[in-house]
């Protein structure tokens, strides 16, 4: 079946932000979702037949772009689709000559940062205590990829 990409706006978020709900435990609200669809932000998901799999939002300053969140259906995990919504995220970022790509990443979550060091990203540093949990706070992990 084929995959499409396309981009997220105002007036078809609400699949796409159900996945956001479900892929942390603590996700944005609904405004704050919102509000990233707009100006220097560039989102899109990933649908097969109707159903939204995927998403990514990243935001855009001058060359630089930080990818702000990207996620994946928990019934859609572990088939290749966050290969296939990174490569889209960085060939959207190649369009916009974009410079450099950030990132922040749970220190926990071993699979996206093993996703980013495939697609070139580099651990610049650890932010302390950055991500709060059920048991206190987590570190995040700052990566960078050079284009």
């Amino acid at each position: 079946m084929d995959i499409k990409l396309s981009p997220i706006t105002q007036s078809n978020y609400l699949a796409a932000f159900s996945v956001q709900q479900n892929c942390h435990l603590y996700p944005w609200s609904q405004d704050v979702f919102a509000d990233c669809l707009d100006g220097q932000y560039f989102a899109f998901q990933m649908e097969q037949l109707t159903e939204v799999m995927g998403y990514y939002i990243g935001l855009q300053v001058l060359d630089e772009v930080t990818l702000m969140d990207i996620g994946v259906k928990q019934s859609c995990r572990g088939k290749g689709y966050a290969r296939t919504l990174m490569t889209h995220f960085i060939q959207q970022c190649r369009q916009r000559s974009i410079k450099d790509i950030w990132l922040e990443v749970r220190r926990s979550n071993l699979i996206a940062e093993r996703l980013y060091l495939q697609f070139g990203f580099e651990l610049i540093e650890e932010r302390k205590n950055y991500y709060p949990t059920q048991e206190g706070r987590e570190n995040a992990l700052i990566m960078k990829k050079h284009m």
